[in-house]
């Protein structure tokens, strides 16, 4: 029996020995009388949580539940809610959570970086038993939930897969869409071709490999990458971009297809083509990723990848409510499967010189 379990099954005994609201302890004291570390001690209540034997409560300790209270409280923590994403993950989250007889209390930093990190650093003694957490892929937020993690909270980070470690991550699959971009630019006849992104977040980084692979792989030429630097992880891409494109038009041979990291990053580089007298598609072809609300809206409408981020959520819940569950849970990221939306903003070369 590995020490959790050995912990756990002592909690068990003094619990049917007690009566609702009795307290148990703390975990600091719960670790000190089972010669235990905090951390064992935590996945040990962690368990009876998600059996629904203990309550956790913030700052006082751990009390024997009522049968008929809801124990399980989850948080879960986006750096803006204005991303309509991050509200389709949340509401599929609460969907799944309610089922499960849980609750989950949605945090917004407005976008504000500090106020985000500081919604993390708040989790251990928030009285929540696990958190998921829409990434914002900065350096000082990595470190934060990968602290976070090391204590044996329950976390599962949104928008961000990972290799190995405490991190759990759930994610599109972002190299299969970059490689669906590829294709589908390929498809259309387009020898010139461009990625326009902001290459600090991790899945911008696995979009453009699997669309640089898959570009080699037909037997094109390494595209162009333009890198959007400079912007705060929770500011707005716009003017790096209208900056940029000028650029982008200067080049000796400069595309006719540009695949965008995202849909507000293809957004933007249409605003700014336009503004510099270049018409989408007639003079260039634009691909974003995201498929949000607004991308079959615009004008042309646009063709994209479609995450569903009501996928991502569902997952992310499930994945969270194992966590708590089960403590030897495998910490694996999940990739969620991605398609690609045909519209007008991409056309044949051919087409392109006839609408000239």
């Amino acid at each position: 029996m590995r020490p959790h379990e050995r912990v756990a099954e002592k909690l068990r005994e003094a619990v049917r020995a007690a009566s609702a609201g009795d307290s148990l302890g703390t975990e600091v004291s719960i670790a000190k009388d089972c010669d235990v570390s905090r951390m064992t001690a935590r996945k040990a209540v962690n368990a009876l949580i998600a059996e629904g034997l203990v309550e956790r409560r913030a700052g006082v300790g751990v009390f024997v539940r009522d049968a008929e209270a809801i124990t399980r409280r989850f948080r879960l923590i986006a750096g803006d809610l204005l991303w309509d994403a991050a509200i389709r993950v949340a509401s599929a989250a609460r969907r799944v959570t309610l089922e499960s007889g849980a609750e989950i209390e949605l945090r917004d930093a407005h976008g504000d970086e500090a106020e985000y990190l500081a919604e993390i650093a708040a989790l251990p003694q928030s009285g929540a038993t696990g958190a998921i957490v829409i990434s914002i892929h900065s350096a000082a937020a990595e470190a934060a939930l990968r602290e976070l993690a090391a204590t044996g909270f329950p976390l599962v980070v949104v928008d961000q897969a990972f290799d190995s470690g405490d991190l759990v991550g759930v994610a599109s699959d972002n190299v299969e869409g970059g490689a669906l971009a590829a294709e589908a630019i390929v498809a259309a006849g387009h020898e010139r071709v461009g990625f326009l992104g902001d290459f600090e977040a991790s899945t911008v980084r696995d979009r453009w490999e699997g669309f640089r692979a898959k570009l080699k792989e037909l037997g094109r030429k390494v595209p162009g990458k333009y890198d959007i630097r400079g912007v705060a992880r929770l500011e707005s891409w716009e003017e790096k971009v209208a900056a940029l494109v000028p650029r982008i038009l200067k080049l000796k041979t400069r595309p006719t297809a540009i695949f965008c990291s995202c849909d507000a990053v293809a957004r933007h580089a249409m605003r700014a083509l336009e503004a510099n007298g270049v018409k989408v598609p007639q003079d260039l072809s634009l691909v974003g990723f995201d498929d949000d609300p607004i991308a079959e809206w615009t004008t042309p409408a646009l063709t994209t990848v479609r995450q569903s981020f009501t996928s991502i959520g569902r997952a992310a819940a499930e994945k969270l409510l194992a966590l708590v569950a089960h403590a030897d849970t495998p910490r694996e990221s999940v990739a969620v499967p991605v398609a690609l939306i045909r519209r007008s903003s991409l056309i044949t070369n051919s087409d392109r010189e006839t609408s000239k």
